[in-house]
């Protein structure tokens, strides 16, 4: 039986029609049960749940018991901001002179800084009476319109006046064309009690250096009256108006006190000294000035003793470390190179050979010594 023939008694046996019809597969269809649904809403509903919670509990951690502490009133919350606006207006003051202070150390040429100090919102001060020789330009910091009187020209304005009229500062720009010699700041402290003086010079020495501060610059200074007298003509002032400012644009101090009987002896508050940070240039004539107050000199390069002054330089050379040039040659010192020696940045000594005789051991740690 081949397999035609096996095929066809086959089908004889189970019937040659499907077992499976399409009204079979219809039927099927129709009475199979419709799936339900997945309950969503029940899910949504859990996750919302979850997200209050944990809302709720950074609310707590942040802000503590919002039952035991209320929020407070609008007067509360106006007396917290007053802080926030006096820390912002102090840190617009602070980077208005950072800015000042980076202008006149990047451009040293007079016209640029003037440019761009007025860029930055400063208002130059002009005086109809203004000399054309003048080397001094000033400019005013505030969101009014300054009026000065003829008096207060270059001069910084009264501690009153930076109050009232809501001053932020006053630079005064000293000039030798074409390049700045001076600048000065002058502004209120953070707390407004009073004023604060910032200086820069420009010279052969001021490479490496900050700007020199002090406090109330415009207070006048109470010491005894042969110091306040020199200070005065270093300067060209009368005694009476030597305020803190002047201490700290003193470069060069002479003291004579040859019309006394004895050595006069400085005996002045240490922070007279430490305002006189631009001081370089010391001489003393029948004066001397203790070692822990010269200490407070921090540029002092050159000291000249002379008549009764110092037997050794025991007294003194704790404050002398940064003097390179010392003259000894007529005054009372009797002392040896070892004292000599103990000034570290010495480079430059006149003296009297007959009280040194031993001066080559000088020389040969390479001082120059000169008579």
């Amino acid at each position: 039986m081949d397999s035609n023939e096996l095929k066809k008694a086959i089908n004889k046996q189970i019937s040659e029609e499907p077992l499976f019809t399409e009204a079979d597969r219809r039927k099927f269809h129709q009475n199979k049960p419709k799936q339900k649904p997945l309950p969503v809403l029940p899910k949504i509903m859990t996750v919302l749940l979850a997200f209050l919670m944990i809302g709720g509990s950074v609310y707590f951690y942040q802000s503590g018991n919002p039952f035991l502490h209320p929020a407070s009133d609008e007067k509360d919350d106006e007396k917290e901001e007053a802080p926030n606006e006096e820390k912002t207006e102090s840190k617009d003051i602070n980077a208005k002179i950072a800015e000042i202070k980076k202008i006149v150390l990047d451009y040293p040429k007079a016209d640029e800084v003037i440019s761009l100090i007025e860029q930055h919102g400063g208002q130059k001060m002009k005086h109809e009476k203004e000399q054309s020789d003048s080397n001094l330009t000033s400019f005013v910091y505030s969101d009014e319109t300054i009026d000065f009187d003829t008096t207060e020209y270059h001069s910084p304005p009264a501690f009153e006046k930076f109050k009232k009229e809501n001053i932020d500062l006053f630079v005064t720009l000293e000039i030798e064309e074409p390049i700045l010699k001076s600048v000065k700041l002058i502004h209120l402290s953070e707390d407004k009690e009073h004023l604060i003086e910032e200086r820069f010079d420009f010279d052969a020495f001021s490479f490496g250096e900050k700007f020199k501060k002090i406090d109330n610059p415009q207070e006048p200074v109470k010491m005894d009256e042969l110091f306040l007298r020199s200070i005065a003509m270093s300067i060209g002032k009368e005694p009476e108006e030597v305020t803190n400012s002047d201490l700290l644009a003193l470069e060069e101090l002479t003291i004579n006190a040859s019309h006394l009987d004895g050595t006069y002896q400085v005996d002045e508050k240490e922070e007279y000294f430490e305002a006189m940070q631009s001081l370089r240039v010391l001489k003393l004539n029948q004066a001397i000035i203790p070692g822990e107050l010269l200490k407070h000199l921090p540029i002092l390069e050159q000291v000249t003793f002379i008549g009764p002054t110092v037997d050794d330089l025991s007294s003194v050379s704790e404050g002398m470390q940064h003097v390179q040039y010392l003259n000894i040659q007529n005054s009372s010192f009797n002392g040896t190179v070892e004292d000599i020696l103990q000034l570290e940045s010495l480079t430059i000594v006149n003296l009297d050979p007959t009280v040194v005789p031993d001066y080559e051991e000088l020389q040969f740690e390479g001082i120059d010594v000169r008579w």
